[in-house]
């Protein structure tokens, strides 16, 4: 009896090599477009401080502060993140309305300011919010010991 040789349709072997062969292409592409800064609308870079403190993304943070971000400039807010609809927040505002604490410490170390202007929006936010790690925080900076009235304060939504 003479041994038969197996062989596969070409096709099957077209179907089964080309398309790790072209995922590891494009992977490739792609890390090599993301090293020299393309494509910019698919990698973060569009997303601003306040953002970025609202969904708490420490990397993304980071870097705008080094690149030179004012850390108290209100900016866009994507709707969704922590209003329903696109606003215009401080990062300490967006952080605190999303009940994000930990971008918080990192703001005030890069120059973001817990003053009398934005002091009691930001309790009352945290009050809101039931964000008792914020208030902990915002008690320790405490400007006066006046109770303040949350009715009488800019809300946050």
């Amino acid at each position: 009896m003479v041994p038969m040789k197996r062989s596969y349709p070409e096709w099957l072997l077209v179907a089964i090599v080309v398309p790790p062969v072209v995922w590891v292409v494009f992977c490739v592409v792609w890390l090599a477009a993301a090293a020299v800064g393309l494509p910019r609308g698919f990698d973060g870079r569009t997303m601003t401080l306040s953002e970025a403190a609202a969904v708490a993304s420490y990397a993304d943070a980071a870097r705008l502060l080094r690149s030179g971000v004012d850390p108290n400039m209100p900016s866009r807010l994507r709707a969704g993140i922590v209003r329903n609809r696109e606003s215009t927040m401080t990062p300490l505002e967006a952080a605190t309305g999303a009940v994000r604490t930990g971008p918080v410490q990192m703001l005030v170390e890069h120059g973001a300011t817990i003053d009398a202007r934005n002091y009691s929006v930001l309790w009352c936010a945290a009050v809101a919010r039931r964000n008792s790690d914020m208030l902990r925080f915002l008690e320790s900076r405490r400007l006066n010991r006046s109770a303040i009235d949350c009715a009488t304060v800019r809300a946050l939504w």
